[in-house]
């Protein structure tokens, strides 16, 4: 564990790391920010690195504790006028390396920005004890949550594990997870601790989809729970990697999939060519039909699919396309041209006459209110 400190960040976990600033920078404004009417369904706002390290690498790299105290002091510092001063910060980093702790106390004391508004506290606990002792404050119905786990290796972060967090309310995940570990070892004891038997599937996926398949088995064992998962995928050498997000919110969703859609402009989903696309990164094939993104052609298909098969509101719609790791604009760009075809209607909510063209209502902002729209397919009513 200290030797990769001791080292120089390679490119992939570069990658990861600028994944997690990228949420970090997002997810505060949304429970930091104070709220235009005075209500606001939290008290306290807590963010926790449960394996913190000592917080940078040799060269002083930064880690996810350090870019938490950095985003947090830029935020106090360039929104201080619409901070939301009545809202208890607390910040805690815990390894079960001592020494990492004592490292990071003193890294963390050159950066903080010394207002005192943000409570940083430490622990060196085994992974479980440090959840354990902190769940009660997660779990508390007035607490906004932020979690990063970036475990070394795959047997900390269980389904059950992500169960119970899923139950905690305004609770948001990141965790990092070796898949192609997983698919390498699945039927030896050690996975089997963690995996169940319906792990045994990861060997019949495309290795290219290994992490999406370890994201989509977590995504099983939270059963009815309204708590969405995502994936984004980092190849390095031949291991596969990645971080999974977490949320029970949509809007945390869409602007986790804003992070990575800047990452991986084609399919939103890994730093490599996860489907073997040719039209992947500029390249191109000789046959027309090849040159298509397949997740985005699939994508389109299923809109179509939907649409004719649920009439959906734009609600629905909403929901529809962050589930499938899409971004709303990616429906607005697909339906503006069936709509111009003639191939979808678009009709106002609850009087059914024709709304204005374009006129999709996709947004976070849309959801929170009545339905303004729903969808048919043309010549459907």
């Amino acid at each position: 564990m200290t030797a990769f400190h001791d080292e120089a960040f390679d490119a992939p976990t570069k990658l990861k790391l600028e994944i997690f600033r990228g949420y970090v920078r997002e997810w505060l404004p949304v429970f930091l920010t104070r709220s235009r009417t005075g209500q606001r369904g939290h008290t306290k706002v807590g963010i926790y690195d449960f394996f913190a390290g000592p917080g940078h690498d040799k060269d002083g790299y930064p880690g996810s504790p350090l870019i938490i105290i950095q985003e947090l002091k830029q935020f106090c510092n360039e929104r201080e006028q619409v901070k939301d001063q009545d809202v208890d910060i607390r910040v805690v980093l815990n390894d079960a390396d001592i020494q990492h702790i004592e490292t990071l106390k003193a890294e963390v004391a050159k950066i903080a920005c010394g207002r005192g508004c943000c409570a940083v506290e430490y622990s060196a606990l085994p992974f479980s004890d440090a959840l354990e002792a902190n769940l009660p404050r997660i779990s508390d119905a007035g607490s906004a949550s932020l979690i990063i786990m970036d475990q070394f290796g795959v047997k900390e972060v269980t389904p059950e594990i992500i169960r119970n967090l899923a139950d905690c309310r305004r609770t948001d995940i990141l965790f990092f997870i070796s898949s192609s570990f997983v698919r390498r070892f699945v039927d030896t004891r050690e996975i089997a601790a963690t995996f169940d038997a319906d792990a045994q599937g990861i060997r019949t996926v495309e290795y290219n989809a290994t992490h999406r398949f370890i994201c989509n088995y977590f995504r099983r064992k939270l059963g009815d729970a309204e708590y969405y998962l995502a994936p984004f995928s980092i190849k390095k050498g031949a291991n596969i990697y990645g971080v999974i997000y977490g949320t029970g919110n949509l809007l945390g969703l869409e602007k986790f999939l804003d992070v990575c859609w800047k990452v991986d402009r084609a399919t939103g989903e890994a730093n490599y060519n996860i489907d073997g696309d040719f039209a992947w990164a500029g390249q191109r094939s000789l046959f027309a039909e090849q040159n298509v993104i397949r997740k985005i052609d699939l994508f389109e298909h299923d809109l179509r699919e939907f649409i004719r098969t649920r009439s959906p509101t734009n609600h629905d719609m909403y929901k529809f396309c962050l589930t499938k790791g899409f971004r709303p604009m990616h429906a607005v760009d697909a339906m503006r041209t069936m709509q111009h075809n003639g191939e979808i209607k678009v009709l106002e909510v609850p009087s059914d006459l024709p709304a204005r063209a374009g006129a999709f209502y996709l947004s976070y902002d849309h959801y929170k209110n009545d339905p303004r729209v729903r969808f048919a397919i043309g010549g459907e009513q």
